[in-house]
């Protein structure tokens, strides 16, 4: 599925490059671990991938409520170990 533009209000848990497990290398994208709290009140984890990005761009904002926008984005369900999984990438991203 694809989306022009979202806005979602999360918790930033952790921001991280994201690297290439085959070369080792960083490959320009961040990896941001964001938390929400579902309408039954369980907390929800999801790791949202934005390319051309940096780490500084949001570790500023670490442990902090706020609200993206991402541009461009891409939802890909996918299984893994059984457990069905989300794939969120975003071309942009803004705060």
């Amino acid at each position: 599925m694809f989306c022009k533009e979202i806005l979602v209000t999360v918790s930033i848990l952790g921001v991280s490059p994201e690297i290439d497990f085959e070369t080792k290398s960083a490959t320009g994208n961040v990896k941001i671990d964001v938390g929400f709290r579902n309408p039954s009140g369980k907390h929800i984890t999801r790791t949202i991938k934005i390319a051309n990005s940096t780490v500084s761009e949001y570790s500023t904002y670490l442990d902090e409520k706020i609200t993206l926008r991402l541009e461009e984005v891409t939802f890909s369900p996918y299984l893994s170990n059984g457990r069905a999984t989300l794939s969120i990438k975003a071309e942009k991203a803004s705060v």
